[in-house]
């Protein structure tokens, strides 16, 4: 068992909660965290986070945006540009965006950097509408 603390800039979603298992999903790919794992810093990607809290049989989960995983032999410190909860998200309002921005891809010139914002848009509204429906468990 260890410590979760998960912040934005907007709210303190866990501080310090005991958890049995976390996975993020890191730059290279999905990372999960156990007991005793080897402490590393890295980067986050746009997508799902899971974690169990300890006794629980439930896992919990979050769509993280951009951000960092602190991993050390206290526990794990997440610090993401956004966390959304499966109860926050709205489908309908999230489809109509995804939607919108596969068209902008689709269609306008866009520079590198709006490329990889609109990029960034549609992990997020795919991640939020691939866990929204858990808001109502």
């Amino acid at each position: 068992m260890f410590k979760l603390t998960i912040v934005t800039p907007e709210k303190r979603l866990l501080l310090n909660q005991d958890v049995e298992e976390v996975s993020v999903p890191a730059f290279k790919g999905e990372l999960n965290i156990l007991p005793g794992h080897a402490p590393l810093i890295t980067t986050l990607e746009t997508g799902v986070m899971k974690w169990k809290l300890k006794g629980e049989s439930k896992q919990n989960q979050a769509v993280i945006s951009w951000g960092y995983c602190q991993v050390s032999p206290e526990g794990v410190n997440i610090l993401a540009d956004i966390a959304d909860l499966p109860e926050e998200i709205d489908v309908e309002a999230k489809k109509q965006l995804l939607n919108d921005s596969e068209k902008k891809l689709a269609n306008e010139t866009l520079t590198d950097e709006e490329w990889n914002q609109v990029q960034r848009q549609i992990a997020r509204a795919r991640a939020d509408i691939e866990i929204a429906p858990l808001a109502k468990k």
